[in-house]
């Protein structure tokens, strides 16, 4: 039977390249899944979504295959986010409503245009009746408490799975934005390549994300951090587990942390006077979920020379700032055109 109601509840979205976070006013976060479709061979449905899509990844057969709509930060298929919307608009609100709801959607700061026409679009179609896009490092600086509606300079460092981003925010707009098409998803390439390189082990883009969290570290105290990993033999093709330390790995990391400080540099380099003052005595903040690789801000420190602080939660950050939008739209359209 099809539920009625008379007023849809507002909700906000955070369109992550990894996962996919849904605040629903005056309940808070309700649903964080992956960024996952399962497609059939056509590409024409889609045969499950999020969490169920992720767990069948690296053991599909030829006749279907798992896809993400968003890669390095860019929206790559409409439709299929179009699909990804309705699939968390019927999550929070299924059934039929007189009053749709107001939505807030975190969108990459690389997205283009012509994509932020095409979500306004999708969350139209899936039943939105007003739609408030987002860059994720405000909604983040919103979700930290740090106030970017002020006339002050605040530096974020977005560290997400598909890419990273150094913005300075003041007064709700972007200062100075700088981005690198890699992250999370660029570590475990590197990993799963290390393993296939140097050990004869073919490991799945799962184990590698495990390979990541629990054991790559910029921390020279954790060199001897080890783990047995499990795969499948190059030569042989049979099952076979090999043991790893953190020292071993730290080539996985190290290119792309020292890219990243050069990033901050050219941010930093071209911010205006007054806001490199703010910046000088606030420091760097970080965001993300790869903001919680190990030594990850201890390294930003003692490259850059100035201080970096993290939240209790990075994955969320963005999407509670965007429950905070939803729930006062006026002080954030403020200073906006």
């Amino acid at each position: 039977m099809m539920r009625f109601r008379m007023i849809a509840s507002d909700f906000a979205i955070d369109l992550g390249t990894s996962n996919i976070l849904v605040y629903k006013k005056g309940e808070g976060l309700i649903a964080e899944e992956p960024s996952y479709l399962l497609l059939d061979d056509n590409n024409s449905k889609v045969l499950a979504i999020g969490n169920e899509a992720k767990a069948m990844l690296g053991k599909t057969h030829d006749n279907i295959h798992i896809v993400r709509p968003i890669v390095n930060g860019n929206i790559t298929d409409i439709n299929l986010t179009e699909a990804l919307l309705n699939y968390f608009f019927k999550k929070v609100n299924s059934g039929f409503s007189i009053l749709q709801p107001r939505v807030v959607i975190c969108v990459p700061s690389g997205i283009t245009d012509i994509q932020k026409r095409a979500v306004e679009d999708a969350a139209l179609h899936a039943g939105s009746r007003d739609v408030i896009l987002v860059d994720e490092s405000l909604a983040a600086a919103y979700g930290m408490d740090l106030n970017p509606d002020q006339p002050r300079g605040v530096f974020m460092l977005n560290l997400g799975a598909g890419v990273v981003e150094a913005t300075v925010l003041s007064l709700n707009g972007v200062i100075i934005n700088k981005s690198l098409n890699k992250g999370g998803d660029y570590i475990d390439e590197e990993i799963i390549e290390y393993f296939k390189k140097n050990l004869g082990l073919e490991i799945g883009k799962n184990t590698a994300e495990e390979v990541k969290n629990k054991l790559v570290s910029l921390r020279l105290k954790d060199k001897n951090l080890a783990m047995k990993v499990d795969g499948r033999d190059f030569a042989s093709a049979m099952p076979k587990t090999v043991e790893v330390t953190s020292k071993s790995l730290i080539e996985c990391i190290m290119p792309f942390a020292n890219e990243l400080c050069e990033m901050i540099y050219e941010v930093l380099e071209k911010t205006p006077p007054e806001i490199s003052s703010d910046i000088r005595k606030n420091g760097i903040f970080l965001t993300g979920g790869l903001s919680l690789l190990k030594g990850m801000s201890e390294y930003i420190t003692e490259t850059i020379g100035l201080p970096v602080s993290i939240s209790e939660d990075p994955l969320r950050d963005a999407i509670k700032g965007a429950g905070l939008i939803l729930d006062d739209p006026d002080r954030f359209v403020k200073y906006r055109k």
